[in-house]
């Protein structure tokens, strides 16, 4: 594809946006939390370093050309088949490493894959294509640093954050949704450049998280990342976490090797790695790096199965809202708990109780010389009576697991009974957590409709325009008082998606012709699919929504528009 634009060392050019495919929003935006829960990725890292025998960013990307990437056999596919297989929950594309080499065709540079020996490939959308297909989350892996370009370093070099926040744009705009963008080697750049490429990724899809690999940025990184070499979260973890590492013995990128490392190499050891970090409120991503021909080799794609083969138990925290508790329980808080919290009662009869679709489930409590005992019911039936006092304090211990349920809907229920071993100064019984065999509840998929949607009722005079930035290129905007765009639509939830800028206005919110809301969509700087209204407490039926143009604005905009990017229902 010929370049719309080319870097010349400090001056960028404007380009018009590749044509790739078009940017869909998620319907619902992923927490840190929920990803810290998705709890298994994959980080395969591939690209122009495959082929140089060296890993990271090490040597001099000017004596690595373009045409050294050449794989003749790429296969994003298998990649991403074996992650699911392995049990992993999203995969984190390497879009550009420290080198500068994009893997996809930028029409800001041409060191990247236009211009290797294989330049009718896009790496990353192959990789977004693949997740779609198999069901995981993608996120994207852009490396603060970038030392061909910038070949003097980044750090405070506004020519750099204008290059890279051209770059971000195209992967968020071309690529679909993007969970998460890892800025790794952010060392490299100061806390103001940090702070305006948060700002850009978010003012393209405002649901991604932004993570930057360095300590000093800790405090800007929606989930704290690091590497196993740099340590490991702290027992009783709050802090959202994802620990990264290689299962090959070559760092991160293959170099000459096929077989991933020992340990690593043990399917076993893998595994309880993986829980390892699970129960320290970690997600554990790993690199199978794919070898010179573009596949993963026969020995890591082993490795990934046997991975599978091994049941994951899946964390819930003693203050999730997925647990029901009655009676009077009391919070506490250690640093020998999960995540540092635990819940405890001395009520007889009080009791906590967890639905969950699995296998296998598992009560976690404290021992020590105060606590008391509590029964467990499966399924409305008694299956256990636990004794919980120790002479010492005992933290995670599991009081009752099973494995052996039908893959169906259970629910577990913990019941204090008021009662002690003799030993014991007290009654008071405590809730770590629960873990379960089985896959987490699934984000609500929602029905997307866009602005131009023949369905949407436009009332006044309403302008409808294209606009690369807005959800599939095109936004409907209206300034006359009273113009209205409804939709009717069947289901229980409804959102819906504005713009803010200098120039916005206020507009009314109406769901089934009553007053919801009011919404001022002015913001200094423009803002693009931003959700101005979220109601998904409906019951079951149809309904409609709808905005009308107030003519009124906050005191600092130029104007009085209202704009109609998407709306989304379920």
């Amino acid at each position: 594809m010929k370049k719309n634009a080319i870097l010349a060392m400090g001056s960028l050019l404007i380009a018009s946006v590749l044509s790739v495919s078009t940017f869909i929003p998620s319907a619902k935006a992923i927490t840190p939390d929920e990803y810290v829960q998705l709890g298994f990725g994959f980080f395969p890292h591939y690209g122009l370093n495959t082929y140089t025998g060296t890993s990271g960013g090490d040597g001099n990307p000017q004596n690595f050309p373009s045409t050294l990437f050449a794989p003749t056999d790429f296969d994003a596919n298998q990649w991403v088949a074996a992650a699911k297989d392995a049990g992993m929950d999203y995969v984190i594309a390497v879009a550009k490493h420290r080198y500068g080499w994009a893997a996809w065709d930028s029409a800001y540079t041409t060191y990247d894959i236009a211009t290797s020996s294989a330049p009718n490939l896009d790496v990353v959308k192959a990789i977004s294509d693949a997740c779609a297909t198999y069901g995981l989350k993608f996120a994207i892996y852009f490396n603060a640093d970038d030392r061909y370009h910038f070949p003097n370093g980044v750090m405070g070099n506004s020519a750099y954050t204008d290059f890279a926040k051209n770059e971000l744009t195209e992967l968020l705009t071309n690529y679909g949704d993007v969970i998460a963008i890892w800025f790794d080697h952010a060392k490299a750049i100061n806390n103001s450049q940090a702070a305006e490429l948060e700002a850009h990724v978010k003012s393209i899809q405002p649901n991604t998280l932004v993570f930057f690999h360095d300590d000093d940025k800790a405090a800007d990184s929606d989930v704290h990342v690091t590497e196993l070499v740099n340590g490991d979260p702290p027992v009783g973890n709050s802090t959202p976490w994802e620990e990264a590492w290689s299962l090959y013995t070559d760092y991160w990128s293959y170099t000459n090797n096929e077989s991933p490392a020992a340990p690593w190499s043990s399917a076993a050891y893998t595994a309880n790695k993986v829980h390892y970090y699970n129960k320290r409120y970690a997600s554990f991503a790993v690199s199978v790096p794919p070898g010179p021909s573009g596949k993963i080799s026969q020995a890591g794609i082993d490795l990934m199965h046997n991975i599978g083969l091994i049941p994951r138990w899946r964390q819930t925290d003693d203050r999730s809202p997925l647990i029901t508790y009655s009676g009077t329980w009391a919070d506490q808080s250690n640093s020998g708990y999960f995540k540092s919290t635990d819940r405890n009662s001395g009520q007889a009869g009080a009791s906590a109780e967890y639905t969950f679709t699995g296998t296998g489930v598992r009560l976690i409590t404290k021992k020590n010389s105060s606590t008391g005992i509590f029964d467990v019911y499966i399924d409305g039936n008694k299956v256990a009576t636990y004794d919980s006092y120790s002479s010492s304090a005992d933290f995670d211990v599991v009081a009752y697991e099973t494995t052996s349920l039908t893959n169906a809907a259970h629910t577990i229920k913990m019941v204090a009974t008021g009662t002690k071993n003799p030993n014991s100064s007290g009654t008071n019984v405590n809730l770590d957590l629960f873990e379960y065999l089985g896959t987490p509840v699934q984000t609500q998929t929602d029905t997307i409709v866009d602005d131009t949607n023949a369905a949407i009722t436009y009332s006044g005079t309403w302008n409808h325009i294209s606009r690369a930035t807005s959800y599939d290129g095109t936004i409907s905007y209206s300034s006359t008082q009273d113009a209205y765009a409804e939709y009717a639509f069947n289901g229980t939830g409804v959102k819906l998606y504005t713009q803010k800028g200098a120039g916005g206005g206020k507009f009314d919110i109406y769901v089934d012709g009553v007053l919801q809301t009011t919404f001022d969509s002015y913001a200094a700087s423009q803002q693009n699919k931003v959700l101005a209204f979220d109601k998904q407490d409906l019951t079951a039926g149809n309904h409609t929504v709808k905005m009308v143009v107030k003519h009124t604005k906050n005191a600092s905009s130029n104007n009085y528009f209202a704009h109609l990017d998407y709306i989304t229902f379920h």
